[in-house]
């Protein structure tokens, strides 16, 4: 009876470190989607204002081009 006992202990914990770990990982993956979209929305708009930024860098360095020319 006391073999039959340790065995199942045995079995036990070698199932729960699995076990466990599935429930830590699917716990972290489902945080992840709760703050990607708010971080998403916000990296949008800043690429956004880069991409105008950029755009009038670029126009700005044409200008400068264009008077050194001359």
């Amino acid at each position: 009876m006391l073999q039959l006992i340790s065995t199942l202990a045995y079995y036990a914990l070698v199932l729960l470190c699995p076990l466990m770990m599935l429930f830590m990982m699917k716990g972290m993956h489902g945080q992840g989607k709760k703050e990607g979209k708010a971080e998403h929305d916000h990296t949008q708009s800043e690429i956004e204002n880069l991409k105008q930024q950029n755009a009038e860098l670029a126009r700005s360095l044409d200008d400068l081009k264009q008077k050194n020319k001359f």
